[in-house]
């Protein structure tokens, strides 16, 4: 078995993406697994991208090891990489590693401040907003942060809270939406034949068997 460290090159645009990778056939082919660097290869073509070996070894450990010294958070972060994960995990492993995580979870905002981005935020106006309509490669990169981040923090409000003035907001517009046609039951009855429920309009007739009010299961 061959343990393999890996570098990916966009010839087009100079990105570059590394990765580790274990097989018995040294030239099986394989050119990567990273979503960001499958996209690319889907637009620009498998013909414009080159593979090198960087690193060879003869078990997982040490390529592994080799995979957490080159693709740190900072690599991750430059803007020629394709690489969205720290190395050295397999799968979503690295989740669990609080200095990698407190790391992605910074990821989000430090995305906004590239120098790719602070260029782009020179020419005015919503550019943020902007960039996420306009630019592709941008569009998906946030989104795989974004991912990243709904990964480690599956509920965005967890340890926080309203305030009493928010809660009283919240209970308002929703006091003004459930009333009246904003309520999605308004004009319609409850109706049993004795056995089972169900809704009719109003203006509805009552079948035959069935008559108004409704049976508590």
């Amino acid at each position: 078995m061959f343990y393999t460290i890996y570098k990916i090159t966009n010839i087009l645009n100079g990105k570059i993406y590394i990765g580790k990778h274990q097989t018995k056939d040294i030239d099986d082919g394989y050119m990567g697994s990273g979503k960001h660097l499958k996209r690319a290869i889907s637009k620009h073509g498998i013909e414009n991208f080159k593979k090198e070996i960087l690193f060879q070894f003869d078990n997982e450990a040490d390529m592994n090891t080799k995979e957490a010294e080159l693709v740190t958070e900072e690599f991750c972060l430059k803007e020629d990489t394709y690489n969205l994960c720290p190395g050295g995990n397999g799968g979503w492993g690295y989740v669990n590693t609080s200095s990698i995580r407190n790391g992605f979870e910074n990821r989000i905002m430090q995305i906004k401040n590239t120098t790719e981005f602070l260029k782009w935020s020179k020419k005015g106006g919503n550019s943020y907003a902007n960039r996420i309509k306009t630019d592709p490669d941008f569009r998906s990169k946030v989104s795989e942060t974004t991912k990243i981040r709904n990964k480690m923090h599956p509920n965005g409000f967890i340890n926080k809270n309203h305030t009493e003035n928010t809660k009283k907001i919240i209970g308002e517009k929703s006091s003004i939406s459930q009333s009246g046609p904003g309520n999605s039951q308004f004009g319609t009855i409850w109706i049993t034949d004795g056995i089972s429920n169900r809704k009719i309009k109003k203006t509805d007739v009552v079948p035959d068997g069935w008559k108004l009010g409704r049976k508590i299961k």
